[in-house]
This record gives C-alpha cells, structure tokens and sequence, in this order.
C-alpha cells in the first residue's frame, strides 16, 4: 500500500510545463479550413522521422481535427515545430544559524550564521509550436511549452506530449 500511496503522491506532484502563446492581432485563424505541415512539403521531407517527432506530429494533428481542420500536403495553415532538451544547473543558497538558544519567548543566535548550497542538475524540455499562413508565410500563432525532463518523462513520453500539446493548444484561437 505504501509504494501505490507513494506512487500517486509523486504522479501528482509531476511539474506542468510553463505554456506561453501569442497570436498576430490581425489573424483570424477560424478563416481557414485546412492544415499541413512544413516538412511535409515537396522537396522538404527529412530522410526518416524520430518516434517522439512522429508522436508531435500526431498530438497536433488531432488537436487541429478536433477544431475542424482538415489535413492537407499543402495546406492552407503550415506547422512548424521545434523541440529542444538542455542540460540546467540550479544553485541555491541558504544561511544557516551556527547556535541558538531559548530565552524568555525567543530564540537568540551566536556564531552568526553558515551558508549551505545546493546544487541541482537537471535536464528542461522546449516545445515551440509556429501556425503559420502559408500562402503569406506569415506567422499566425506560436506557443512554447517550457518543464523539466524527468526519467518518468523520458520512459513515457506519449503521454507527456499529448497532454503538453493538448494544454498549449488551449490558447489557440481558431475554431474550437
């Protein structure tokens, strides 16, 4: 029972990623009815597809389908995405009383105080998604999903995609 608690404990305490979306003042995404992506275009196909690049695609495909857009080659909407993993270092100071004591209702230091630092090494996750006019090729909308990359996370990235792809497509205003 203790290692399910455990579990759940720590599946909820899973960081969220930051999302950051900005939409062109002018844009009226609900004006187009088709969507394609921009290495799919002739002349633009890598020489294969990662696993994790083909699994994005996907997540936004249904998130474009789900809005009523159709998928088409050369669509009038192009996608772009980009997706990035850095190495990060967060250092973190504390001070530290060397001695206290108790007297009369209060604590008292002496010795002044020691600083401990910490040092963490952790790996972030960048998700960028551009929509894009594409006979303009004008940029429309874009958003950035920004989390920490946990080993639960790598062992299971479907899951965090879809739902990172899901949540930064909440923001787009196209048809919903």
């Amino acid at each position: 029972l203790l290692p399910l608690a455990a579990t759940l404990l720590a599946a909820c305490a899973a960081p969220t990623p930051t999302i950051r979306s900005q939409t062109d003042p002018g844009a009226n995404l609900s004006a187009y009815q088709t969507f394609g992506f921009f290495d799919e275009l002739p002349g633009q196909q890598a020489p294969y597809e990662s696993l994790v690049d083909k699994h994005i695609k996907e997540a936004i495909a249904t998130e474009m389908q789900t809005r009523g857009y159709r998928r088409e080659v050369n669509g009038q909407l192009l996608i772009n995405y980009h997706r990035q993993r850095t190495d990060k270092v967060k250092v973190t100071q504390t001070a530290v009383p060397t001695g206290f004591y108790g007297y009369r209702r209060g604590f008292y230091t002496w010795g002044g105080a020691a600083v401990t630092t910490d040092v963490q090494n952790y790996r972030e996750g960048t998700l960028l998604i551009d929509v894009v006019d594409g006979a303009a090729k004008k940029l429309l909308w874009e958003s950035v999903a920004v989390g920490r990359v946990t080993e639960d996370v790598l062992n299971n990235p479907e899951a965090v995609i879809d739902a990172a792809v899901k949540q930064m497509f909440l923001e787009f205003p196209g048809r919903r």
